[in-house]
């Protein structure tokens, strides 16, 4: 990397520089990562010019800056590659950092991480004070938890950007829902046990005029910032519903499920809107999931419990979305009275590892214990599908069987069933 690369490389850097709440959402997936690979610890680092910026941490120490370098995550991002260095001390290119010459740093694992640039921005890594040999399993593992940082500080950083933008973007936005610009693709769900599809999950796209597509991550955090959000989940509800009517007349018992974002529930007119959506499209309630999100916090009072309840009394399954990374999850699953979980994709990631085994073990105990069903996201290989079925999961979509697919790509494979 030249001097005009690095300069490049530090600018990109720089808009991926968050503190506090922000960061909340990754120490759950590098807790996950350094269970999985069996290190003590974990973190996020953003190099820009002179420093490697740790935004997120797990296992040991505080968030600071550190000198860039000569740190292992230097040569992570220098090479864009993995860097595997089982034994520190007598590597020669590192031992005498001074963090390995005091013992404090014995083995190390990194992955880059890609901004929206396309350039490399940082890295995910866990660490030892002990030399620690690895596999290029778990090199591979570390490497999809890194996807999964990316989305995240994808996110973030189009949260900070669109409240910087303000009504500009929001009105754009506005537009968008209003003209039917933004459209449901869907991905099916599977019965784990028969591997038959028994629904799909309806997920919100951008169509531009001019053909681009944008997926959510790039204007959902937006309208979940405001009463926008409300208006984008009844287009895609609508939509959907519709859809859904037309499959039903091949495969009568399909499911659909769609996000709901807690703001319905404190309107007046919220939940007869969504009852009256699914009856226009002529579809029972009881054949419809709503996935309640967690990207801003659910209201646990009293008119959240009664709202779920009315949703429920009229046909309605209710789930809590992205279960097992939000540290509110289990408040929800207690004070709301829900029909199933969905457990996250990063849960997903960890399958097969000991600690990934015993989160979904415990999710779906639990689950089992109150009388609901679980979903698993993001399963992308038949022996994760294998150990989900095994440790109790009822439903599972992902990659494996197939990523989210236009309407008309549905509409020719129900027509050829």
């Amino acid at each position: 990397m030249n001097s005009d690369e690095q300069r490049r490389q530090a600018r990109s850097a720089r808009h991926y520089l968050f503190d506090g709440p922000l960061t909340r959402r990754l120490q759950i997936t590098i807790a996950l990562a350094a269970r999985a690979l069996e290190f003590p610890t974990a973190m996020v680092n953003i190099l820009d010019e002179d420093f490697a910026h740790t935004i997120s941490l797990v296992g040991a120490g505080d968030l600071a800056a550190s000198p860039r370098e000569g740190a292992m995550c230097d040569t992570t991002v220098r090479s864009g590659r993995p860097l595997i260095v089982a034994d520190a001390a007598a590597d020669a290119r590192f031992a005498d950092v001074p963090a390995v010459a005091a013992g404090a740093l014995g083995s190390y694992v990194g992955v880059p991480l890609t901004g929206r640039e396309s350039l490399v921005v940082g890295t995910i890594c866990v660490i030892d004070v002990r030399s620690h040999q690895v596999d290029e399993g778990q090199v591979q593992r570390l490497v999809e938890f890194g996807k999964v940082v990316e989305d995240q500080l994808d996110l973030m950083r189009r949260l900070r950007e669109h409240r910087t933008a303000g009504t500009v973007a929001a009105a754009e936005l506005a537009t968008a829902i209003r003209t039917g610009q933004i459209v449901p693709w869907y991905q099916p769900i599977i019965e784990l046990g028969t591997g038959a599809i028994v629904g799909f999950e309806a997920l919100a796209r951008w169509q531009h005029p001019s053909g681009q597509l944008e997926e959510p991550g790039v204007f959902v955090p937006l309208a979940e910032d405001s009463d926008l959000i409300i208006d984008l989940d009844l287009m895609v509800m609508r939509q959907a519903l519709t859809d859904l009517n037309q499959w039903q007349r091949h495969q009568p018992g399909t499911r659909m499920s769609v996000n709901l974002s807690a703001r319905h529930f404190g309107r007046s007119e919220g939940l007869p809107q969504i009852h009256s959506v699914a009856l226009d499209a002529g579809v029972a309630p009881e054949q419809i999931d709503l996935e309640l999100t967690e990207t801003i916090p659910l209201i646990t009072d009293t008119t959240s419990n009664s709202s779920v309840t009315r949703l429920r009394e009229q046909g309605f399954r209710v789930w809590l979305d992205d279960f097992g990374t939000g540290w509110s999850s289990l408040e929800h699953l207690i004070r709301l009275p829900v029909d199933g979980i969905k457990i996250d994709r990063v849960v997903a990631l960890a399958l097969g590892t000991h600690i990934g085994n015993a989160v979904t073990r415990a999710v779906t105990g639990l689950a089992s214990e109150m009388g609901l069903i679980t979903t698993i996201e993001g399963v992308e290989t038949h022996r994760h599908a294998t150990i989900a079925h095994q440790l109790g999961c009822d439903y599972a979509q992902g990659y494996l069987w197939s990523r989210p697919l236009p309407a008309a790509a549905v509409d020719a494979a129900m027509a050829s069933a």
